[in-house]
């Protein structure tokens, strides 16, 4: 059994040196005093620069919304494709906004961190690779649908699939005014470069637009002849062409499996282009669930200064209903400071917790002068080996 004997040294067998302070109510109050001291001119600083944020909302749909926005407000169930109509949400500017002016949507009573919503996705699928339908269980229902073309019924798998993907929020916000908004650079740069890609055969490129007025865009970049080992792609059956309404410029794309999918463009037209698929920085921003029921996510970034009296409006196509789940929806206009958005809580806290330290050191210190209470000797409190 010595075998199993630790050695005879100081640390195996505990004698290394050490200090145990002794909460003498000096150091107590000494301590409380110093965390006083430090945390509230942390909080008064914090506070500061979130007062410094200039933040403005305004809810267009929901319970309590404004009359005047009426035509936002979505009153019946509807497809969530497409309700072709528009209404305008205008801010006006009160205090100065230094660029970047941040544009958010702001959703309230929506649970995106239930455990169900939350697994129901497929990341390899997200990454672009080849998933058969057996593995898309985790997205059930939301992994495959019904449609009817040309009068037969066809189930075509949902790529991407899941609760998360198919209930992305479709409101489209466009800048009216003089402003410009720029919705890219709004994702993490390692969402967009790792972990969403489209399919492996997917192919896309730009093409001139007199060419996609005549309906024969035809660009070289993908077109040849099927089989032929390079990756082509007929040009003819499957290939089609889109001209982004945003850009204004014209692409020749190809998706494979288009006869037996239903790919996220086509799940939500009016928000992805074709060809940009999952790469879409606002699906992207929506794939990183919140953690509570009311949030905001990013939706552009106003790089110019707003100046007192300027007006901000937006054209807003009202698409994501929010009745169903007595939700509301907001725009929100922010500036930022070094540590983040408005957030006053966090320095508020600072404040009180040091308050309180420095609260209690004055009453132990008043009690210690007034009716100080004898120590033990504390040279009692070692013990040593004979």
């Amino acid at each position: 059994m010595n075998s199993r004997r630790p050695a005879d040294t100081p640390f195996k067998q505990q004698r290394l040196n050490a200090w145990q302070p002794i909460l003498t109510p000096t150091w107590v109050i000494g301590t409380f005093l110093i965390i006083g001291l430090i945390f509230i001119p942390i909080g008064l600083s914090l506070l500061s620069q979130s007062d410094a944020v200039v933040e403005y909302t305004k809810q267009y749909d929901g319970d309590g919304t404004d009359s005047a926005l009426a035509s936002c407000q979505i009153t019946t169930t509807n497809s969530g494709y497409d309700t072709n109509t528009t209404c305008t949400v205008t801010f006006t500017v009160s205090k100065k906004m230094p660029k970047p002016v941040y544009v958010y949507y702001e959703l309230s009573n929506f649970y995106q961190n239930h455990r169900k919503y939350v697994k129901s996705l497929s990341f390899k699928q997200l990454r672009g690779e080849t998933v058969p339908s057996s593995d898309l269980s985790d997205c059930a229902p939301l992994d495959s649908i019904t449609k009817t073309v040309s009068g037969t019924s066809s189930k075509y798998t949902l790529n991407p699939c899941g609760l998360v993907a198919n209930s992305l929020f479709n409101d489209v916000l466009n800048v009216t005014s003089s402003q410009t908004m720029d919705e890219y650079g709004i994702a993490w740069d390692s969402d967009v470069n790792e972990k969403f890609d489209n399919p492996i055969d997917f192919k896309s490129s730009t093409c001139t637009c007199s060419s996609v007025a005549s309906g024969g865009c035809q660009n070289t970049a993908f077109c040849g002849t099927p089989g032929s080992g390079n990756g082509d792609y007929d040009c003819g059956e499957n290939h089609e062409e889109h001209k982004d309404p945003t850009t204004g410029i014209c692409y020749a794309y190809e998706y494979p499996d288009e006869s037996t999918t239903q790919y996220l463009y086509e799940s939500y037209p009016m928000v992805v282009q074709p060809q940009e698929g999952v790469k879409n920085e606002h699906f992207i921003v929506w794939m990183r669930t919140a953690g509570l029921p009311k949030f905001r996510k990013l939706y552009g970034i106003i790089d110019e200064d707003l100046e007192v009296g300027d007006e901000v409006t937006f054209d807003v196509q009202p698409n994501f209903n929010v009745v169903g789940f007595s939700g509301t929806k907001s725009i929100v206009l922010s500036t930022v400071s070094w540590f983040g958005g408005k957030n006053p809580f966090l320095g508020q806290s600072y404040i009180v917790v040091g308050a309180i330290c420095v609260g209690a050191a004055a009453v132990f210190g008043v009690k210690h002068m007034v009716r100080p209470r004898k120590l033990g000797d504390t040279r009692y409190l070692v013990w040593k080996e004979a």
